[in-house]
Protein backbone atom coordinates (compact mmCIF):
# COMPACT_ATOMS: atom_id res chain seq x y z
CA UNK A 1 0.00 0.00 0.00
CA UNK A 2 1.30 3.42 -1.12
CA UNK A 3 1.68 6.18 2.01
CA UNK A 4 1.40 9.27 1.76
CA UNK A 5 2.70 12.42 3.94
CA UNK A 6 2.30 15.82 3.42
CA UNK A 7 5.25 17.64 4.43
CA UNK A 8 6.75 21.45 3.11
CA UNK A 9 9.65 21.42 0.76
CA UNK A 10 12.03 22.19 3.36
CA UNK A 11 10.96 18.91 5.63
CA UNK A 12 11.30 16.66 2.60
CA UNK A 13 15.09 18.20 1.60
CA UNK A 14 16.15 17.27 4.97
CA UNK A 15 14.36 14.19 5.47
CA UNK A 16 15.89 13.18 2.29
CA UNK A 17 19.71 14.34 3.16
CA UNK A 18 19.64 12.84 6.73
CA UNK A 19 18.71 9.88 5.37
CA UNK A 20 21.87 10.22 2.86
CA UNK A 21 20.91 11.54 -0.03
CA UNK A 22 23.76 13.63 -0.45
CA UNK A 23 26.39 11.41 -1.86
CA UNK A 24 27.81 10.37 -5.28
CA UNK A 25 29.02 6.85 -5.63
CA UNK A 26 28.60 4.73 -9.17
CA UNK A 27 29.59 1.57 -9.55
CA UNK A 28 30.93 0.28 -12.83
CA UNK A 29 28.20 -1.58 -13.28
CA UNK A 30 25.20 0.81 -13.12
CA UNK A 31 23.30 1.77 -16.04
CA UNK A 32 23.81 4.96 -17.48
CA UNK A 33 21.53 7.76 -17.25
CA UNK A 34 18.31 8.03 -19.58
CA UNK A 35 18.23 11.11 -22.13
CA UNK A 36 16.22 13.68 -20.99
CA UNK A 37 14.25 16.01 -23.70
CA UNK A 38 15.95 19.17 -24.34
CA UNK A 39 15.43 21.92 -21.64
CA UNK A 40 14.13 25.22 -21.77
CA UNK A 41 15.89 27.79 -19.89
CA UNK A 42 15.37 31.79 -19.89
CA UNK A 43 18.19 34.17 -19.25
CA UNK A 44 16.55 36.05 -16.13
CA UNK A 45 15.82 39.07 -17.70
CA UNK A 46 12.62 39.33 -16.07
CA UNK A 47 10.98 38.01 -12.78
CA UNK A 48 8.80 35.51 -14.46
CA UNK A 49 12.23 33.73 -15.48
CA UNK A 50 13.67 32.65 -12.56
CA UNK A 51 10.20 30.65 -11.63
CA UNK A 52 10.86 29.07 -15.27
CA UNK A 53 14.31 28.09 -14.46
CA UNK A 54 13.29 27.33 -11.07
CA UNK A 55 11.11 24.68 -12.29
CA UNK A 56 13.29 23.34 -14.79
CA UNK A 57 16.38 22.40 -12.84
CA UNK A 58 13.64 20.42 -10.39
CA UNK A 59 13.06 18.60 -13.82
CA UNK A 60 16.27 18.17 -15.08
CA UNK A 61 17.65 17.74 -11.56
CA UNK A 62 20.38 20.17 -12.65
CA UNK A 63 21.96 21.56 -9.24
CA UNK A 64 24.28 24.31 -11.21
CA UNK A 65 21.11 25.96 -13.13
CA UNK A 66 19.37 26.01 -9.75
CA UNK A 67 22.52 27.55 -8.15
CA UNK A 68 22.44 30.15 -10.66
CA UNK A 69 19.50 31.46 -9.65
CA UNK A 70 20.02 32.21 -5.82
CA UNK A 71 21.54 35.78 -5.38
CA UNK A 72 24.73 36.02 -2.57
CA UNK A 73 22.47 36.62 0.34
CA UNK A 74 19.74 34.40 -0.25
CA UNK A 75 18.25 33.14 2.37
CA UNK A 76 15.57 30.18 2.66
CA UNK A 77 12.84 30.67 5.28
CA UNK A 78 11.11 27.66 6.92
CA UNK A 79 7.65 27.33 7.94
CA UNK A 80 6.86 28.46 11.53
CA UNK A 81 5.10 25.00 12.67
CA UNK A 82 8.04 23.69 11.45
CA UNK A 83 10.23 25.72 13.53
CA UNK A 84 8.50 24.54 16.78
CA UNK A 85 9.33 21.26 15.65
CA UNK A 86 12.98 21.60 16.18
CA UNK A 87 13.67 22.77 12.66
CA UNK A 88 15.88 26.01 12.25
CA UNK A 89 14.39 29.10 10.99
CA UNK A 90 15.67 29.55 7.92
CA UNK A 91 18.75 28.09 5.54
CA UNK A 92 21.47 29.85 3.77
CA UNK A 93 22.23 29.33 0.40
CA UNK A 94 24.80 27.03 1.25
CA UNK A 95 23.01 24.91 3.51
CA UNK A 96 20.00 25.30 0.56
CA UNK A 97 22.40 24.16 -2.10
CA UNK A 98 23.08 20.89 -0.39
CA UNK A 99 19.89 19.80 0.36
CA UNK A 100 18.10 20.40 -3.38
CA UNK A 101 21.50 18.81 -4.34
CA UNK A 102 21.31 15.75 -2.36
CA UNK A 103 17.15 15.74 -3.59
CA UNK A 104 18.53 15.99 -7.86
CA UNK A 105 21.32 12.82 -6.70
CA UNK A 106 18.64 10.91 -5.22
CA UNK A 107 16.34 11.58 -8.65
CA UNK A 108 19.24 10.57 -10.69
CA UNK A 109 19.52 7.25 -8.71
CA UNK A 110 22.95 8.45 -7.43
CA UNK A 111 22.58 7.87 -3.76
CA UNK A 112 24.86 5.98 -2.22
CA UNK A 113 22.42 4.21 -0.63
CA UNK A 114 20.13 2.35 -2.75
CA UNK A 115 17.47 2.09 -0.46
CA UNK A 116 17.06 5.76 -0.71
CA UNK A 117 16.59 6.90 -4.73
CA UNK A 118 13.63 8.99 -6.26
CA UNK A 119 11.11 7.19 -8.68
CA UNK A 120 9.35 10.42 -9.22
CA UNK A 121 10.80 14.34 -8.37
CA UNK A 122 7.98 16.55 -9.17
CA UNK A 123 7.27 20.37 -8.58
CA UNK A 124 4.72 22.64 -9.80
CA UNK A 125 4.32 26.05 -9.22
CA UNK A 126 1.05 27.99 -9.49
CA UNK A 127 0.72 31.93 -11.42
CA UNK A 128 0.51 34.75 -9.65
CA UNK A 129 1.50 38.09 -10.25
CA UNK A 130 4.61 40.46 -9.20
CA UNK A 131 4.17 43.15 -6.98
CA UNK A 132 6.91 45.37 -6.09
CA UNK A 133 8.43 46.29 -3.13
CA UNK A 134 10.69 49.35 -1.95
CA UNK A 135 12.38 47.86 1.24
CA UNK A 136 13.66 44.29 2.31
CA UNK A 137 14.60 43.06 5.72
CA UNK A 138 14.80 47.01 6.86
CA UNK A 139 16.84 48.32 4.03
CA UNK A 140 15.71 50.19 0.71
CA UNK A 141 15.49 47.66 -2.27
CA UNK A 142 15.11 48.79 -5.63
CA UNK A 143 13.51 47.40 -8.13
CA UNK A 144 12.76 44.55 -6.05
CA UNK A 145 9.63 42.31 -6.26
CA UNK A 146 7.80 39.50 -4.60
CA UNK A 147 5.12 36.85 -5.67
CA UNK A 148 3.58 34.13 -3.25
CA UNK A 149 2.58 31.15 -5.24
CA UNK A 150 1.22 27.55 -3.86
CA UNK A 151 3.90 25.20 -5.21
CA UNK A 152 2.88 21.58 -5.28
CA UNK A 153 5.91 18.79 -4.96
CA UNK A 154 5.88 15.58 -5.02
CA UNK A 155 8.63 12.85 -4.22
CA UNK A 156 7.86 8.94 -4.56
CA UNK A 157 10.80 7.33 -2.99
CA UNK A 158 11.89 3.61 -3.58
CA UNK A 159 9.93 1.77 -6.12
CA UNK A 160 6.63 3.96 -4.46
CA UNK A 161 6.62 2.06 -1.18
CA UNK A 162 6.57 6.03 0.30
CA UNK A 163 5.10 9.02 -1.25
CA UNK A 164 5.56 12.90 0.18
CA UNK A 165 3.84 15.22 -0.91
CA UNK A 166 4.23 18.98 -0.16
CA UNK A 167 1.39 21.45 -0.90
CA UNK A 168 1.63 24.93 0.76
CA UNK A 169 2.80 28.52 -0.27
CA UNK A 170 6.25 30.20 -1.02
CA UNK A 171 6.89 33.88 -1.18
CA UNK A 172 9.82 34.86 -3.58
CA UNK A 173 11.55 37.57 -3.59
CA UNK A 174 13.21 38.89 -6.42
CA UNK A 175 16.33 41.57 -6.65
CA UNK A 176 17.99 42.84 -9.48
CA UNK A 177 22.06 42.63 -10.31
CA UNK A 178 23.01 44.12 -13.39
CA UNK A 179 26.09 42.08 -15.35
CA UNK A 180 27.65 43.55 -18.29
CA UNK A 181 24.99 46.24 -18.81
CA UNK A 182 22.20 44.34 -18.42
CA UNK A 183 19.66 43.68 -15.42
CA UNK A 184 19.46 40.09 -14.29
CA UNK A 185 16.70 38.84 -11.47
CA UNK A 186 17.95 36.54 -8.17
CA UNK A 187 16.33 34.88 -5.71
CA UNK A 188 17.22 36.58 -2.97
CA UNK A 189 14.87 35.34 -0.28
CA UNK A 190 11.94 32.16 -0.01
CA UNK A 191 9.65 32.17 2.42
CA UNK A 192 7.48 28.78 3.28
CA UNK A 193 4.27 29.43 4.59
CA UNK A 194 1.03 27.07 5.54
CA UNK A 195 -1.50 27.40 3.39
CA UNK A 196 -5.00 28.28 5.09
CA UNK A 197 -7.80 26.26 4.45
Amino acid sequence: MVRTRTRNVFALLLILTVAGLAGCILSPTEEAPKVKPPSNYTDLTTQEDVVTNLVQSYKDHNIDRFTELLHPDYIWYNQSADVANGAPEFNTRDQDIALTNGLFLAADHRSPDPNKQVDRLDLSLAFAPWTQITELEGSPCEDCWQSTREYYITVELTGGTTTYIGNDLVTMTVVPITKSGVKHYYLRRMDDTKKQP
